[in-house]
């Protein structure tokens, strides 16, 4: 593989007063004040894993050349920081030169030593010599797969919006225009909705395909306006054979925009061009929404995306390091570290595989093995989310529900085995999983005295060391109670 171009994040102005009075800053100058508007912006705990290893290789009239150790902190800064990284060098570049990111292949670091990258992080494609010197190449951006249907990992919470998706991208459209899609965040809209839109249908030459976000729809609309060039912007949308538009929720308010897009949107179905949505909620709850733009929209096919399983995040997490062993080779990750963050990241996909590539960042990357204390160590600050608070009848009813009972039974009185024990387990967890007080959590259990509860954790505490049955059944309540949606 080769170089990676990330291109300048548009126009070439600088802010005033922001080059330090110095019209030539020297490249380690620019470096260090790029790098610390980065840790400010991204966080330092990002930082650490991504930014820091980078090495200030050399800087030309035209580019800036930026080494990463290996190839895998070079395609994620060019997945995820690209942009940021450019937009932040700019700032105090006089110049305003773009970045070039590439693997470091011999020690010419302007302000640190490479270090060797671990056998797994080397590409399988064959690099020069380490020892031959750097020689100049084509500085063409690499083709950057959109992600496609085979790299969606599919469940019930998600099959019927992939079926749907695969159908449109088919070109059957029949009842499914326009093609609504809603889910939380980072739960794969977006990643159904470039699917369709590089599907080999809807890619071929000739079609006239435009994905783009609400707010970029709103922005594009707001200009042509002003420019008064609406005309321009009319033939150029409403030409289209495929529109797809993600993050509706973004046109929330805005009168003038919402009312152009109506009249696309029905522009556009009414000459059989497909219009694909997305948006964070359901058409009846998107507030500020013209109510006839979310009729129109309801008179499609709405679909909803729901908060992945255990089994579902467990099956990502899987095919991602699918993926990443057919590039580096050696990657092995313990299936117990992938158990770890399946259960303890449950938040969504996106950043279930946020919290992979951080890992790897952390440990292979510094040559470090992949094991459970490192995982534990480093994403102990985003497993599990903070602000997520379970109440006790959260627990009763996940209790009672794995041991099919209802909760009328669990709090009764009655002192029947097959009820006792289940009992003492939602007192165990409610005491373990919650901040409530013994008295409280005995009061929730109709009445009974804190003693009670004392007496249900110290037992349950005690069998699940002695008892692995048991052991696991309370392992998989706290896991269904952890996971979203419970």
């Amino acid at each position: 593989m080769g170089e990676v171009v990330i291109l300048g994040a548009g126009g070439k102005r600088v802010l005033s007063g922001q080059h330090g009075g110095a019209e030539n800053p020297p490249p380690q100058v620019l470096w260090g004040q790029t790098c610390q508007h980065l840790q400010r912006e991204i966080g330092p705990e990002k930082f650490a894993s991504w930014v820091k290893p980078l090495h200030l290789l050399e800087v030309n009239t035209e580019t800036v050349h930026v080494g990463a150790p290996n190839a895998f902190c070079r395609d994620w800064i060019r997945e995820n920081l690209g942009r940021k990284l450019t937009r932040a060098w700019q700032i105090f570049d006089p110049h305003q030169r773009d970045i070039l990111v590439k693997i470091i292949e011999q020690q010419n670091a302007i302000n640190a030593q490479q270090t060797t990258p671990p056998a797994f992080l080397t590409e399988t494609t064959s690099h020069p010599s380490p020892e031959a010197p750097i020689t100049s190449q084509p500085e063409t951006p690499l083709h950057i797969a959109e992600p496609g249907f085979d790299d969606f990992v599919v469940d019930s919470s998600n099959e019927v919006a992939y079926a749907v998706a695969r159908q449109v991208s088919n070109g059957n459209t029949a009842g499914f225009n326009p093609f609504f899609v809603h889910g939380g965040y980072g739960v794969g809209k977006t990643h159904l909705l470039r699917a369709i839109a590089e599907s080999r249908l809807w890619g071929q030459p000739g079609k006239r395909v435009r994905y783009l976000t609400a707010e970029e729809f709103v922005y594009d609309f707001v200009a042509a306006v002003r420019e008064r060039e609406t005309h321009k912007f009319k033939a150029q949308f409403r030409t289209l054979d495929l529109l797809l538009l993600d993050d509706l929720q973004f046109m929330a308010g805005k009168d003038a925009s919402q009312d152009e897009f109506f009249h696309t949107l029905n522009t556009l179905t009414s000459a059989g061009a497909q219009v694909v949505l997305s948006a964070d909620s359901a058409p009846g709850k998107l507030a500020k929404l013209d109510p006839r733009l979310l009729s129109r929209i309801s008179g499609g096919l709405v679909c909803e995306i729901g908060q992945s399983s255990l089994a579902l995040r467990r099956q990502i997490l899987e095919h991602r390091v699918d993926l990443l062993a057919r590039e580096y080779r050696g990657l092995a990750i313990p299936s117990a570290v992938l158990d770890i963050i399946a259960e303890e990241v449950s938040s969504n996909p996106r950043e279930l595989i946020g919290a992979l590539n951080t890992l790897l960042a952390r440990t292979a990357l510094i040559g470090q093995p992949v094991n459970e204390d490192r995982c534990r160590e480093i994403l102990g600050d985003i497993m599990r989310d903070p602000s997520r608070k379970l109440t006790i009848a959260q627990i009763q009813l996940a209790v009672a529900t794995y041991y099919s009972l209802t909760t009328e039974q669990l709090l009764s009185r009655r002192r029947t085995r097959n009820i006792v024990r289940p009992r003492q387990i939602a007192m165990y967890l409610s005491k373990h999983m919650t901040t409530c007080s013994l008295p409280m959590i005995g009061g929730r259990f109709d009445g009974r005295d804190h003693a009670t509860v004392i007496h249900a954790d110290k037992l349950i505490t005690r069998l699940i060391e002695e008892e692995p049955t048991l052991a696991a059944e309370v392992k998989t309540i706290r896991r269904e109670l952890m996971s979203p949606g419970s």
